[in-house]
């Protein structure tokens, strides 16, 4: 997996310098737009992000890592701004241009690692919820989604698994179960009664029944049938349902895509 990294750095380095004089104009309004979506990303997530640091994150520490952070990209596209007409050029070689440059395409490597994530755990819902309508005969079986198997291939891979470590929006056992409601909740009650029964309390889940009355609320049904994913992956309800026990801990362990 190292080829495709360097791949993109490359090309992202190339297209930086052939259309230098486009993306320079855009670069300070990415500077704002990309420091405030930063701070705005740290502020919902940070508490996450500092779990891997210390055991007992305090909101200070929240603000520190938001404003440090949101600074840093500001920072580091206005410079790009500055520089960036000079990158590569035989007569005005810029040492911190290049620097820059690098910094820039590994921001791109890392946007493009937590956007690709995201919309695999989305596309893995929504091909659960075609696999249930393929058992009751109300569609073909779906072909498994390509960012999906993409995902896949990046975590188990020993050069890039560190991505998913630094992605502030993955959440294992909370897309697990969004994927298993999407099948449970497309599923009619004969079906997915079945598939609890045969399935399902194997996983020993505390108080299991409890999947049954995902299965059958009307609000995450609803969710389910329009297709409407990303609210059900951020679903309180099923947030709720991973603070009991060691409820969290057995989603986080799942894994399963067929």
């Amino acid at each position: 997996m190292l080829l495709p990294i360097l791949t993109i750095l490359l090309l992202a380095i190339i297209f930086f310098t052939v259309f230098k004089g486009v993306i320079r104009m855009m670069l300070l309004a990415i500077a704002v737009i990309g420091g405030i979506a930063v701070w705005l990303l740290i502020q919902r997530h940070g508490f996450t992000f500092l779990a891997f640091i210390t055991h007992e994150p305090s909101p200070w520490m929240v603000q520190t890592l938001a404003w440090a952070a949101a600074i840093f990209t500001f920072l580091v596209f206005y410079q790009g701004m500055q520089w960036f007409s000079q990158l590569f050029s035989w007569r005005k070689f810029s040492l911190p241009g290049l620097i820059t440059s690098i910094l820039m395409s590994l921001m791109m490597l890392w946007v493009f690692s937590v956007g690709l994530s995201y919309y695999a755990e989305i596309s893995r819902m929504g091909y659960f919820h075609e696999k249930a309508l393929a058992i009751l005969k109300q569609g073909d079986e779906p072909a498994q989604p390509w960012a999906w198997r993409t995902k896949q291939v990046l975590r188990q891979s020993e050069l890039t698994s560190w991505l998913e470590k630094v992605d502030p929006m993955e959440d294992r056992a909370q897309a697990n179960l969004a994927s298993l409601v999407a099948f449970g909740c497309t599923l009619d009650e004969k079906s997915y009664t079945r598939l609890y029964n045969e399935q399902l309390l194997r996983l020993r889940i505390p108080q299991s029944s409890r999947l049954l009355e995902l299965f059958k609320d009307s609000g995450l049904r609803k969710l389910v049938a329009e297709q409407h994913f990303v609210t059900l992956l951020e679903n309180e309800r099923l947030k709720t349902f991973l603070q009991y026990g060691n409820t969290y801990e057995i989603f986080r362990q799942l894994e399963f895509s067929q």
